[in-house]
């Protein structure tokens, strides 16, 4: 009988080079997991962020130098020259008093600065504040139109004017002019069958203006 030794060897040999083959493989294999898709985080930077604010400011509201504030004499206003400078002829020294008004539901009080030139014309300069109100709130009211014509007054820096002149004569006339803060009066009383030179009308607006101009 023939003997198997011979063949031994070489059947073991079969039989672990597969496993021989399975250990090489473990050591060369690669790690196939995929890196991660998320990168590390930058630092924080460490240096303060500047806050803004979006909220605008809104700037101060201008208001009216002669608003809440008390109103100055009538004759500190305007000056004898003031008012020879508008009407062209010489007055003299002014005199102060007062007056009252009653229109409709209104009643106020003025207080006055008087200017005369003497045998021709006498000029009433009447000022009103809010606080000369005695009846009603302070408005500007339109002059009566009894036995007067009445216009409305352009150009002038106030918030309304008009002048009324009396149709018969001798010539009286009243140029009224408001303003947010203040009214005036400026009345004319010329004597009766004088002969006056130029438009008593501009040349109370003349004067309207340097009274505006004085108060501010």
């Amino acid at each position: 009988m023939a003997s198997l030794r011979p063949f031994l060897p070489a059947i073991a040999v079969l039989l672990l080079a597969p496993v021989l083959a399975a250990c090489g493989d473990d050591g060369d294999e690669q790690d196939n997991t995929p890196p991660s898709s998320s990168s590390p985080s930058p630092p924080e930077s460490s240096e303060p962020t500047e806050k803004t604010d979006a909220t605008s400011i809104a700037p101060p509201t201008a208001t009216s130098a002669t608003a809440g504030a008390e109103l100055p004499a009538p004759c500190d206003v305007l000056t004898p020259a003031d008012v020879e400078a508008a009407f062209g002829v010489a007055f003299g020294e002014p005199s102060q008093g007062g007056g009252g008004y009653t229109q409709q539901d209104l009643v106020w009080q003025s207080e006055d600065c008087n200017f005369e030139a003497e045998d021709l014309v006498e000029v009433d300069f009447a000022l009103t504040g809010p606080d000369d109100f005695r009846q009603g709130e302070f408005q500007c009211p339109k002059p009566t139109e009894i036995v007067a014509t009445v216009t409305r007054v352009r150009g002038l820096d106030a918030v309304e004017a008009w002048w009324k002149r009396d149709e018969n004569p001798p010539l009286e006339a009243t140029l009224r002019v408001c303003t947010e803060s203040y009214n005036f009066d400026i009345e004319l009383d010329y004597e009766d069958g004088v002969d006056f030179q130029g438009d008593p009308k501009q040349q109370s607006i003349a004067l309207a203006e340097t009274v505006l101009t004085n108060i501010g």
